[in-house]
């Protein structure tokens, strides 16, 4: 799930990034290009962690 996040992660940095009026400074602009997608994978790795139960192997003991 979190590699799934990764293509919409960007895409939101980038319309972030161009309606913040393309900064080139450097601290905004790793928030924003880096930032973004990272915290976009991060989410979807912890979601797809929390949501995954249905995919669960449960033993018979």
């Amino acid at each position: 799930m979190g590699g799934v996040m990764l293509i919409p992660g960007l895409l939101l940095a980038m319309v972030i990034w161009y309606l913040a009026g393309q900064p080139v400074t450097e601290p905004m602009e790793s928030l924003i290009c880096n930032g973004i997608p990272l915290l976009s994978v991060t989410l979807g790795l912890l979601f797809g962690w929390k949501t995954g139960e249905a995919y669960d192997v449960k033993l018979e003991s």
